[in-house]
Formats: structure tokens, sequence, C-alpha cells
């Protein structure tokens, strides 16, 4: 892994572009990043803890803050987690969102997408 200009923080969300990854550390992220086969080496979309705007370049396994995506919305990284979630994984609520931070959303789907 490598990195442009600082590192995201952590919990982290990947769009693999087939699926999720939900990564709590650099090990983690490392270990799930090695099981994937990108079909293309278009630039990935990644959701730090702090719900800024990273992207991996798979060709290089770069992470990079400069993105044209810079922050998320709730609805946002809802909608991509319940349109990606994969079969057998809960769909994440749309209702009480204004109960909950960027951050809580954000660490509840890497806890959905960790969950066995």
């Amino acid at each position: 892994m490598n990195f442009l200009f600082r590192k995201p923080r952590f919990p982290i969300i990947v769009d693999t572009g087939t699926g999720l990854i939900g990564a709590k550390s650099w090990a983690a992220c490392e270990r799930q990043l090695t099981t994937v086969t990108f079909a293309d080496m278009a630039p990935r979309d990644v959701i730090d803890s702090s719900v800024e705007g990273f992207f991996l370049f798979p060709e290089h396994m770069v992470f990079s803050p400069l993105t044209l995506k810079k922050r998320w919305t709730k609805a946002a990284i809802i909608e991509l987690y319940n349109s990606q979630k994969g079969p057998g994984r809960p769909e994440y609520p749309t209702t009480s969102l204004g109960n909950k931070s960027l951050e809580k959303v954000v660490k509840d789907i890497v806890a959905l997408l960790a969950a066995p």
C-alpha cells in the first residue's frame, strides 16, 4: 500500500467495483485487497471515518485524497452500501438518520461488511 499526500483515517469503506470492503486497520485492508481482482484499473472510491473521499488507484495500490467527491452524505453512503451489499447482508435502514452522525454511519456500515 502506498499513499499520496496523506492516509485515510480508519475505518474505511472501499468500493472495488464488484462489491464493498470495510476495513478497521491497514492490515485488514491489505488482507482484503489481496483477494480482489479488479476488472479494470479505474480509480475506486474510498470513504474514510471522517467521511472524506479518497481514490484507490488499483494499478499501483495507491490511496489519494485527489478526488472529485471530497465529502459524502449519509444518503450517498447508505445508497452505495445498499446497492452493493451482496446477498445475505442486511440493508442499512434509511430511517432516523438525523440522529446519527456521518462517522457513525461509516462505522455501522464497516461493521456490517466485516460481519461473517
